[in-house]
């Protein structure tokens, strides 16, 4: 039973993987610790770094 859960769990990540390779854009972004602490801290300070990036590029979108 082991050996079909593992396999179970395996085709799901596969599937996972393929899915958000093929549906999503990854992008990352580093901030220096030293240099641009304020900046984390006020990314932390966000219930959804992800929902506030996207407002501020919408917002600058809609300038244009």
């Amino acid at each position: 039973m082991e050996d079909h859960n593992k396999d179970t769990l395996r085709n799901r990540m596969d599937y996972n993987n393929a899915y958000n390779r093929n549906n999503y854009r990854s992008f990352s972004i580093r901030f220096n610790q030293k240099t641009e602490r304020e900046i984390i801290h006020w990314l932390e300070s966000k219930n959804s770094i992800k929902s506030y990036i996207t407002e501020l590029i919408l917002n600058d979108m809609r300038k244009r």
